[in-house]
Formats: C-alpha cells, structure tokens, sequence
C-alpha cells in the first residue's frame, strides 16, 4: 500500500512538474499561435496511433500505410523501415517502433519552430488535453487490445480510423472529469453547445477585464457600467463597497442564470467550466491579466482599455 502511495505521489509530481513547464513555456509566444500547433500536433497523433495500431496487428507495413506515410511523411519511412522490419523479425513492438519513429520526425520537421523557440513542452501538454486527443488514445487502447486477442481481417482506412476516433463515447479512465464533460455534452446540439460554450468563454475573460478596471476605477468605473449595459443588460455595479471580486463573483452568478440560463444545470457548467480552463486562451488571458496590473498604473493614467481593446491584446501578448 505505502508503494502504491508513493507512486501515486510521484505520478501527481511529475504532472504538475509538466503542467508548470507547459504553463511557463506558453507565455513565450501568443495563445492563437500555440492552439494552431497544439491542434495540428493532435492530428498528428491520431495519424501516428493508427499506424501503430495497424503496423503493430498486421507485423508488416501495409501497402496502405506506406502510401499515408510517403504523402504525410516524405521519405520518413526510408528512415524509419529498417527498424521496424527488425522489430517484427524479433517480434518487440514494430507498431511501437514506427509510433516513436513517425512522432520523432514530425518533431523534427513539422515541429522545428516550437522545438526551437522552447515551446514544444506547451505543444505536447495542450494537445494532450484536448477532447481529441483523448479519445485517440482511448480509441487506440480498445482497438490494440481486440486486435491482439484477433486479428482483422481488413484494416480500416486512415479516414475510417479518423471517424471513429470522433464518435469515441467512453474514455479509457471513464472516472475524469474529462469523461463527465463528455456524458453531460453528448445530447446537447451542436449549436446550443457553441452557444453555451461561446457565452461562458466571453463571461470569464469579460470577468478578468471587469476586476482590472475595478481595481484601478472603483465600483463607480463609467467604462464598466457602459461596458456592462452593453453586454450584459439587466446587471448593474449598485453593489455599493463590495469588491472587485465580489462584483465578478454576481456577475458570474447572473449571467449563469439569465444569460446562459443554467444555473441549475451543475453537470453542464462543469463541462462548461473544464473546457474553458483547459483551452489555451485561459492561462494566456490570466497572464496578460497580471501583466496590467502590473503596468496600468503607469501606462494607463487617463485612459483605460475596453474589453475588446483588453481581448484583442491579450490575443497577441506574450512574454519576450
């Protein structure tokens, strides 16, 4: 049991070690750049599973394969064949080995801008995070484990692998909250949930903006209750000395129930709520936070921002 802890314990460390350099390597360059990489490195780990999925039930390089391979890859497999030819003489892991191989040259050659300005890690983690890549991993587990126990006699296609992966309904570990968001999102249309999702992401960053104009104007700011008539029609700043805080705190509380109206809807805002805090524009819109409060007094004596000056700044900001 005290093993079983200590490994625990050392699995949580070395996550929040990895969130923490992803975190850090994110400030250097602005979010929209990094969740275009993050979500081109996912695709690219779909492609890699489903080779090594194939690769590793079929003990040979399928001739569908090679042909992904050479017009996603050029002359990665030229490269990367003689080990996998030697993994499945020997029978260790040729789907592993030409998994590892692929992932390495898109490192190399997709990858080379990130690698070379230290933001890979922040690559890899974002990725990691998203829906997607989840559900490929999931995917990819359940497919190894059937096709080990008998192998197919057709393997599907690189589209057919991609479709499934998107209808994956149950995760590998069904006790995440990543697997909750799923559950409580499944039945929803498409449509209210980009409505929902789009709502709750401006609440959050408008909350940031409103607590850092606050700080500086107080609980009588114009900008504010102009900003506020504006975008949320029906909540006004009478909350007397209350804090800035306090004042985020009713305005999340109001919109939730007569904007987004979910108030008691618990599942969807947490579903709501994992999404937006494990999406990159997050923690690049809290660092941009901090860096005004640092620097509005003395940049902002006269004229303080609105929330799409505030937004569209924060979109491009990062930290030299």
């Amino acid at each position: 049991m005290q093993r079983n802890q200590s490994s625990g314990s050392l699995i949580e460390r070395v996550r929040h070690q990895t969130e923490r350099r992803a975190l850090e390597q994110a400030k250097r360059v602005p979010w929209k750049r990094l969740a275009i990489a993050a979500d081109e490195y996912t695709e690219w780990q779909v492609f890699g599973l489903w080779i090594r999925a194939v690769v590793e039930a079929a003990r040979s390089i399928p001739a569908m394969v090679a042909q992904e391979m050479e017009s996603r890859a050029p002359q990665a497999l030229e490269g990367i064949r003689p080990n996998v030819e030697a993994a499945v003489k020997n029978g260790n892991g040729a789907g592993t080995r030409i998994w590892q191989g692929v992932s390495l040259w898109t490192e190399m050659n997709v990858f080379t801008a990130a690698k070379r300005a230290g933001w890979l890690d922040a690559v890899r983690y974002f990725s990691s995070m998203s829906p997607r890549s989840m559900k490929a991993w999931s995917h990819w587990e359940n497919i190894d484990s059937q096709w080990r126990a008998a192998t197919p006699r057709h393997f599907p296609s690189y589209a057919q692998w991609q479709r499934d992966v998107a209808a994956v309904a149950r995760l590998s570990n069904a006790d995440t909250m990543a697997q909750q968001v799923l559950d409580s999102t499944r039945g929803v249309p498409e449509a209210e949930w980009s409505r929902l999702l789009c709502g709750f992401s401006d609440l959050i960053a408008f909350s940031l903006w409103m607590e850092l104009v606050l700080d500086i104007e107080g609980p009588t700011s114009g900008l504010v209750s102009k900003e506020l008539a504006e975008r949320y029609p029906g909540f006004s700043l009478s909350c007397g000395t209350k804090g800035s805080k306090d004042v985020v705190r009713a305005l999340n509380e109001w919109a939730i129930e007569h904007v987004l109206a979910i108030v008691h809807q618990k599942q969807m805002l947490a579903a709501l709520s994992f999404h937006v805090s494990h999406h990159l524009a997050y923690p690049a819109m809290r660092t941009y936070a901090l860096h005004c409060h640092e620097v509005w007094p003395d940049e902002y004596p006269d004229h303080l921002p609105s929330f799409e000056e505030w937004r569209e700044a924060a979109d491009v900001y990062f930290e030299e």
